[in-house]
């Protein structure tokens, strides 16, 4: 007879708004966070996963799979090959993780239809899904942002400090979606890896994310500081 395989719910935690509603409304034990090392928030992760009493499971991109073998192969990611970085830094590491555990493992993620226009177009975007021999549910799917907020407010959870500076969780900051003056955020309220950043775009060439580069960013910081006050506002 064969035995039967128990199911194992495990919360996509990120570090993000949605992924830490998602598993507090679900009631989750444990959660998995993918550390992609272009990242910021990981001590707030540890954090949260401390006072919510959560088993947290680390993964990382394989040997040959790092956000620097992406970018010397491919060039800093865009917006049309988004799925391609994902899969060296998160959906690799989460399928191997998944092939090594002995159970049936439900993954609650944070998903919700209306997170962007991007996300009400994609096919994949529904309550379950299963994709590439992994399973997910959305427990907040129809959820609106202020529902996402007012739940936050109502329940007195803390949010990733990034949310402050850069106004996202920060769990990775790949540049595929980064617009106009994100760039200048993150070399202002995070110098280290907008350091590290600026050195894959000078052994590598081109820039990350979608305005002005990095090293553009330090460069006119710069060039502010050689001026007064009243010469940047007029």
């Amino acid at each position: 007879m064969t035995s039967k395989i128990e199911r194992r719910e495990v919360g996509l935690f990120s570090g993000g708004k949605d992924s830490y509603v998602a598993c507090k409304v679900h009631g989750v034990k444990e959660v998995l966070y993918c550390k992609t090392g272009i990242g910021l928030n990981f001590d707030f992760v540890l954090k949260i996963c401390q006072k919510e009493g959560w088993k947290l499971n680390v993964v990382y991109p394989k040997e040959g799979e790092t956000y620097e073998d992406f970018v010397r192969r491919f060039g800093f990611p865009k917006s049309g090959i988004h799925n391609s970085v994902m899969g060296f830094l998160k959906w690799h590491p989460m399928r191997t993780w998944v092939k090594q555990q002995k159970e049936d493992i439900l993954f609650i993620s944070g998903r919700r239809k209306k997170e962007s226009r991007r996300r009400m177009r994609m096919k994949s975007n529904r309550e379950y899904v299963e994709t590439e021999g992994m399973k997910f549910f959305a427990p907040i799917y129809s959820w609106t942002t202020k529902q996402v907020y007012d739940y936050i407010r109502d329940n007195q959870l803390e949010l990733s400090p990034t949310y402050e500076t850069l106004h996202m969780s920060g769990d990775c900051l790949c540049g595929a979606f980064a617009q106009q003056g994100e760039s200048q955020l993150l070399y202002t309220f995070h110098i280290e890896l907008a350091e590290v950043i600026m050195d894959l775009e000078k052994k590598y060439g081109g820039h990350w994310g979608n305005g002005t580069s990095v090293t553009g960013s330090s460069k006119q910081a710069n060039l502010d500081d050689l001026v007064c006050m009243e010469c940047r506002v007029h």
